[in-house]
C-alpha cells in the first residue's frame, strides 16, 4: 500500500482518500461506488424526510435542465443498466457546463457512478484509508459531497463490522476555490473525522463507541495534503459530472432540499 498522497489521489469532486492506490485515481477504484439506484442513509431507508434538517442551496439555472433533458435520462438509464462503454458516451452526448457551473455545484450530492467501480460493496481497514486511523474493518458502501461557503466536505459512509444494522462516515474536509474563469475548483482538504449517521442517531454515536472510533469524532488535522484539482464537464438542477485531476469520471445526483447528506456535521445538526 503506498503512502498517502491526496495531490494524486484526486476526487471525485474532491474526495481524497489517503492510503489507496494513488495512480488509479481520487478513490483508487478501491471504495465501490454506491448502488446506482439513488438512495439516502443505510441501512434505516424510507424514513420519512422530516427527520433532516436541510441545506438551502443556491439560486439553480433551469434552462440548464431544460436543455439537457434528454442526455440526463440517457446517463441515468446507462447507469441504471450498468454498461460502462454506453455510460461514457452518455456522458461525451451532454452539453459544455454552462458559466454559472461553479455555482451550481454547491449543495448536497450523492455519488451515483465513478469510471473506477469495482462492484459491490468493499471491506477494509480504516487506517488504509487513513493512516491516522485505527486498524478497524468497516464495509464501505455510499459516496456524498457537499461544496459549501468555501468549505468542501467528502463522505463515506459505511457499516461497522459485525454491526450493519446502523452506520456512519468518514468525512475528510477542507477548503474550497473555484477558478476565476473556466470550470476548474481546487479543494485543499485538512481534515479528517468520524460522523454519526442521522437516522438513529443515538444507535449510530452507540456502535461508534462500541467500536472505539468515538476519539475520532472530532476533526483532526490531517498529516498528508495538498491542492487537488477537479473538472466541472457537466451540471444542471439534478446531475452533476466532475474529472478528478488523473482523468477519472464520477456522476452526482442532487440531493433534495428536504432529503440531504444523511450524516451530522457542520451546519448539518440533528433536529431536536
Amino acid at each position: 500500500m503506498v503512502r498517502p498522497a491526496p495531490r494524486r489521489a484526486a476526487l471525485a469532486a474532491v474526495a481524497v482518500v489517503l492510503g489507496l492506490h494513488s495512480s488509479r485515481g481520487f478513490l483508487g477504484g478501491f471504495f465501490n461506488p454506491p448502488r446506482s439506484d439513488f438512495q439516502g442513509d443505510f441501512p434505516a431507508q424510507g424514513q420519512a424526510a422530516s427527520l433532516f434538517t436541510g441545506h438551502q442551496p443556491g439560486t439553480r439555472t433551469a434552462h440548464v435542465t431544460m436543455r439537457a433533458g434528454a442526455e440526463e435520462e440517457s446517463l441515468q438509464s446507462a447507469i441504471k443498466g450498468g454498461n460502462k462503454d454506453r455510460i461514457t458516451k452518455a456522458i461525451e452526448g451532454l452539453p459544455a457546463p454552462p458559466k454559472s457551473a461553479m455555482k451550481e455545484v454547491e449543495g448536497d450530492w450523492q455519488v451515483t457512478w465513478d469510471s473506477n467501480s469495482l462492484g459491490p460493496t468493499k471491506k477494509t481497514l480504516l487506517k488504509l484509508v487513513c493512516d491516522q486511523l485505527p486498524n478497524t474493518m468497516v464495509e464501505f458502501y455510499r459516496q456524498y459531497n457537499l461544496i459549501q461557503d468555501g468549505k468542501y466536505y467528502w463522505l463515506q459512509a459505511f457499516t461497522m463490522d459485525g454491526i450493519q444494522r446502523t452506520n456512519a462516515a468518514l468525512m475528510m474536509s477542507g477548503s474550497w476555490k473555484a477558478a476565476k474563469s473556466g470550470n476548474k475548483g481546487t479543494v485543499d482538504f485538512s481534515e479528517v473525522q468520524i460522523v454519526p449517521s442521522r437516522h438513529g442517531s443515538a444507535e449510530s454515536r452507540e456502535a461508534i463507541r462500541s467500536t472505539g472510533l468515538d476519539r475520532y469524532m472530532k476533526p483532526m488535522k490531517l498529516k498528508d495534503g495538498g491542492p487537488v484539482e477537479v473538472s466541472i464537464s457537466y451540471v444542471s438542477d439534478e446531475t452533476q459530472v466532475q474529472q478528478d485531476e488523473v482523468g477519472n469520471t464520477y456522476v452526482f445526483k442532487r440531493m433534495s432540499d428536504s432529503y440531504p447528506i444523511p450524516y451530522i456535521f457542520a451546519d448539518k445538526k440533528a433536529e431536536s
